[in-house]
C-alpha cells in the first residue's frame, strides 16, 4: 500500500544500495573519549518581605544551604522573575573570576508551565463546578503574557483537556467545555460522606458492635484506596511528563484532597478518635504513603512544584456531614515549594499559586557522585531580618535509566506534552473483511529532529521508536518497538534525512487509538503523537491512499510486528530513501498522492476532491498517465498523481477520493487529512522548528 515511498530511490551517499547498516559502515578512529558532566540540582527559593512581596538583590552569601543535614556551597544562584520582559544578559566568557564569593543574583526570565488539574475521580462535583468557574476568571484576570498554561483532569482517567498555550480564550473554552461535561462528575465524594456518617450515628461500644462497623471500615477503604492510587499515578505521570520542560513548571492540584490511608478516616470517626494500635496495624494494608512518597520524589527530581487547593470548602457543613477530608496533597506542596489552599474563595487560591512564583531565586548546586535514585533532604535559611522563605525540601536524581523509562511511559500517555519533535501518525487502511482490517502504519519523524553525531567518517543517528494500539475499550492489542542506529557519511551538501518508521499491522474493525514514541537516544529528546481510528467502515475498493512530500526526503525503516520477536540494536536495517509520508506539509511544498483498487473489478472513474470543512475548494480529475495498468477494467489498477496546492492558503483540509460521476455529498471512496502550514522562516528551521 506504501506505494511512492517504497518504490526505488537512491539510498544515502555512502550506504549499501539495498541495505543500510546499524552502525557506521568504517571502523572508528579512537573509541576513547574523555568526558567531563557536572549534573546540577536547581533549588527554588521564595524569599518575601512582611507584606508578601519578592526580596530581590540577594547573592549566594545570604542563603545557608544544608543538604541531608551538611552545610553544602551554592554553586549558582539566579533571580527570576515573571513580570520582568527583558532578561539580564550572561556573563561573557572568559575565566572564572578569582573572587571569594558569587555576585548577588542576576534576573533571568524563562517562562513558567503550569498544568491545572481538576481531580473529578474522587471529589464532589459541586466543587469542582466552583473550581472550574474559578478558573476561567483566573484565565482572564491572572497570570502574565507568556505563561504557558495547559488543563488535565482526571475522572475515568488521566486525560489532557488543553496542550500548554499562552492562548487563554482557547483556554477558557476547554474550561467551560469540561464545565458541561456530565460523564466528568463521579458519585464517589457523596458515597463517602455517606459512609463516614454512618460510623458516627452511635457511639462505638465495641461488645455491642460485634466489628460490624470495623468491618465496614475496611470494606470501605478496600474500595477506596485503588481509586486514590488511580490519582497519584496519574499525577506522577504528570510530573513524568514536566521533566523535559526549562524554568519554573508547576502542577495546579484542584479537589477534595487525598487521603494518606482511606481506612483512618472511618476508624476516627466510630472510634472518635485516634484509634488504638491494634486497628491501626489492620488498616495499613490500605496506607499510601509509598506512593505519596513516589510522587515528592518525581517532583523532586522533575523539578516540579505543586499547589494544592481543597475544593472541599466551598460546600457547607450541611451539605458535607463528614467534613473536610484528609488532604495529603497539603504535605506534597509543602516539599516541592508550593501554596496550599483550604479558603472557599477558589480564585484567591489560585490567584495565590500564581503569583508566590512570580519572583524566586534558583540555586545550584552541584552534588557528589553520580546519580543514586534516593531521596535527599533540603534545609534553607537567609541571612536577611524579617525575611520569610519558601523553598523546595529535597531532591532525587533517578538512574539514566530508570529516568529514561519514566520518560518513555509518560510520552505514551500524555503525548501531547511531547510534540517538540513534530512526530506524526498515520494509519493507511488496506483491505478489510468481517473479522478485521489490514493497515499500514507509518510513524514520520521530519529533518532535523534527529542528532546525527559524528562517528569516525560518519554520523549516526541513535533512536528508538515504537507504538501501542489500544481499543476501545482501553485494552491493548498490539505493541511494538525498535532500537537502531543510521549511518551516514560527513561531508558534502547532503542534509539529514528525516525518518518513517512504517508497520504493516492487522486491526480489528472496532476503533483504537495509536500513540508513537520515538526517543533519541544521543540527546534524550523524546517525540510522541496518538492517533484516534475511528471503527473501520465497511470494505471499499479503494484501499492505500496516502500523501507524499515530493520535497523531503525520509529514510524508511521498518518496525517489526512479529509476537515475541525483538530486534538487536546491532541487527542490519532495510531501508529505502524516498518521498516522506506524512499529513502536515508546508505552503508551496510539492506534494503527490497514490492510492490503488483492491480488486481488477470494473470500477468508475474517480477524481480527487480537496475539502475545507464541508465547502469543496478543489476537484482535480484523475488523469490517463496517471494510472497504472494494474487492473482489469475502467478505474483498476493504480493511481498516482500530482496535487495542485501551490495556491491554496494554510489551514485543515480533507483529501478524498469520489466517483466522477457522483453528486456533490456523495459519500467519499476513500479520504485522509491533509494539512497546511506556513512555511517556517530561516531562523525558525535553523532552530529546528
Amino acid at each position: 500500500m506504501l506505494l511512492l515511498a517504497l518504490s526505488a530511490h537512491p539510498p544515502l551517499s555512502g550506504a549499501p544500495k539495498d541495505k543500510k547498516p546499524a552502525g557506521a559502515a568504517t571502523p572508528e578512529v579512537s573509541t576513547l573519549v574523555e568526558r567531563a558532566t557536572v549534573e546540577m540540582v536547581l533549588i527554588e527559593a521564595y524569599v518575601t518581605d512582611g507584606q508578601g512581596r519578592p526580596i530581590a538583590g540577594l547573592g549566594p552569601n545570604d542563603f545557608v544551604l544544608s543538604v541531608d543535614g551538611k552545610v553544602r556551597p551554592i554553586s549558582s544562584i539566579e533571580f527570576r522573575n515573571a513580570e520582568s520582559f527583558e532578561a539580564t544578559p550572561p556573563a561573557g566568557p572568559g575565566p572564572a573570576s578569582p573572587a571569594p564569593a558569587l555576585a548577588a543574583a542576576t534576573e533571568k526570565r524563562i517562562p513558567r508551565h503550569f498544568i491545572l488539574f481538576f481531580e473529578d475521580s474522587t471529589s464532589a462535583p459541586e466543587g469542582l463546578n466552583a473550581a472550574r468557574r474559578a478558573t476561567t476568571r483566573f484565565l482572564a484576570e491572572s497570570l502574565v503574557p507568556d505563561d504557558q498554561v495547559g488543563l488535565a483532569v482526571f475522572d475515568h482517567g488521566l486525560r489532557l483537556l488543553h496542550g500548554f498555550t499562552t492562548d487563554r480564550s482557547a483556554l477558557r473554552q476547554s474550561v467551560e467545555a469540561s464545565l458541561a461535561d456530565t460523564k466528568r462528575i463521579s458519585d464517589f465524594a457523596s458515597e463517602h460522606d455517606e459512609r463516614a456518617s454512618a460510623m458516627t450515628t452511635h457511639s462505638f461500644i465495641p461488645e455491642e458492635d460485634g466489628g460490624h462497623r470495623l468491618t465496614d471500615a475496611l470494606s470501605y477503604a478496600a474500595d477506596e484506596a485503588p481509586r486514590v492510587r488511580g490519582v497519584l499515578k496519574a499525577l506522577q505521570t504528570l510530573i513524568d511528563s514536566l521533566a523535559p520542560y526549562p524554568g519554573y513548571k508547576a502542577i495546579v492540584f484542584m479537589g477534595d484532597g487525598l487521603a494518606e490511608n482511606p481506612a483512618f478516616d472511618y476508624l476516627e470517626r466510630f472510634m472518635n478518635g485516634t484509634p488504638p494500635d491494634g486497628l491501626i496495624s489492620m488498616a495499613t494494608h490500605y496506607d499510601l504513603s509509598a506512593e505519596i512518597k513516589q510522587v515528592s520524589y518525581a517532583a523532586a527530581a522533575a523539578g516540579v512544584t505543586l499547589h494544592s487547593v481543597q475544593t472541599s470548602g466551598v460546600t457547607s457543613a450541611s451539605l458535607r456531614a463528614s467534613g473536610r477530608r484528609q488532604n495529603a496533597m497539603e504535605t506534597i506542596a509543602l516539599n516541592t515549594g508550593g501554596t496550599k489552599s483550604t479558603s472557599n474563595d477558589l480564585f484567591k487560591a489560585l490567584n495565590e499559586a500564581e503569583v508566590s512564583s512570580r519572583a524566586f531565586y534558583v540555586l545550584g548546586y552541584a552534588p557528589e557522585g553520580p546519580p543514586d535514585g534516593l531521596y535527599h533532604t533540603i534545609q534553607l535559611r537567609v541571612r536577611k531580618s524579617g525575611a520569610r522563605l519558601r523553598w523546595r525540601r529535597g531532591f532525587t536524581r533517578f538512574l539514566p535509566q530508570e529516568a529514561r523509562e519514566r520518560a518513555i511511559q509518560a510520552a505514551y500517555v500524555l503525548p501531547d506534552l511531547y510534540a517538540e519533535m513534530g512526530l506524526e501518525v498515520t494509519l493507511i487502511p488496506g483491505p478489510a473483511d468481517a473479522a478485521g482490517r489490514v493497515a499500514d502504519l507509518v510513524v514520520h519523524l521530519p529533518p532535523g529532529k534527529a542528532l546525527f553525531v559524528p562517528r569516525g567518517s560518519a554520523r549516526t543517528a541513535h533512536l528508538e521508536a515504537g507504538f501501542v494500539v489500544i481499543d476501545a475499550s482501553n485494552h491493548e492489542v498490539m505493541r511494538a518497538a525498535r532500537e537502531l542506529q543510521v549511518a551516514s557519511p560527513i561531508g558534502g551538501d547532503q542534509a539529514p534525512p528525516g525518518f518513517d518508521f512504517y508497520s504493516r499491522i492487522r486491526l480489528p474493525r472496532t476503533g483504537q487509538t495509536i500513540t508513537a514514541v520515538v526517543s533519541d537516544m544521543s540527546t534524550g529528546g523524546l517525540g510522541a503523537a496518538r492517533l484516534t481510528v475511528p471503527a473501520a467502515d465497511p470494505p471499499n475498493r479503494v484501499v492505500g491512499l496516502s500523501i507524499y512530500s515530493m520535497a523531503e526526503k525520509s529514510l524508511w525503516v521498518e518496525i517489526p510486528t512479529t509476537p515475541g520477536k525483538t530486534v538487536a540494536p546491532a541487527e542490519e536495517v532495510e531501508s529505502n530513501l524516498g518521498p516522506a509520508l506524512k499529513t502536515t506539509f508546508s505552503v508551496g511544498e510539492p506534494v503527490a498522492c497514490g492510492f490503488r483498487f483492491e480488486t481488477p473489478a470494473a470500477g468508475p472513474e474517480v477524481r480527487m476532491v480537496i475539502r475545507r470543512d464541508s465547502r469543496v475548494v478543489r476537484s482535480l480529475p484523475v488523469a490517463d498517465e496517471d494510472k497504472s495498468a494494474a487492473g482489469i477494467g475502467v478505474g483498476a489498477g493504480t493511481i498516482k498523481m500530482k496535487l495542485a496546492l501551490d495556491d491554496l492558503p494554510a489551514g485543515d483540509y480533507v483529501l478524498a477520493v469520489q466517483a466522477s460521476g457522483e453528486t456533490p455529498g456523495a459519500p467519499d471512496l476513500a479520504a485522509v487529512p491533509l494539512r497546511l502550514r506556513e512555511r517556517p522562516s530561516d531562523a525558525e528551521r535553523a532552530a529546528g522548528g
